[in-house]
């Protein structure tokens, strides 16, 4: 998908951002498109290997606590992922306000995911609990 179609995908899609949310967009290229306003930034990544990420962090903070969606093109367009990236935004409020208590609790619960699977992968520990590798 080119630069253009994949910028025009998530101003469609995730548009409500703009204006519903104040963001704006910061940063534009063929397989990213950042937002940010006041407290927080949202990305939404097309990577090639047919990968759609959407992630929403504290601005600056993007390593302690991040709410994300992923989506594999194939059994939905690119679009369609991003359609259902907002639909989740939307229906978990908290993501949208930036509250600390609540990035500050994603962030524990991916260091322990990333944690289990890391002590899965060398072998220390059982299979991580959602059977996903963070």
């Amino acid at each position: 998908m080119p630069q253009e179609s994949f910028a025009n995908a998530v101003r469609d899609k995730l548009g409500f951002l703009l204006t519903e949310h104040g963001f704006r967009i910061v940063h534009e290229d063929e397989h990213c498109v950042r937002l940010e306003v006041v407290g927080l930034s949202a990305e939404a990544v097309l990577d090639p290997r047919g990968e759609v990420d959407v992630n929403v962090f504290r601005r600056g903070c993007r390593e302690s606590g991040m709410w994300s969606y992923v989506g594999m093109v194939g059994k939905a367009s690119v679009p369609r992922l991003l359609e259902i990236a907002s639909e989740r935004m939307r229906a978990e409020k908290q993501v949208l306000l930036g509250d600390a208590i609540f990035y500050d609790h994603l962030a524990v619960v991916q260091k322990e995911a990333s944690e289990e699977s890391t002590a899965y992968s060398s072998r220390n520990g059982p299979r991580p609990r959602t059977g996903h590798l963070p």
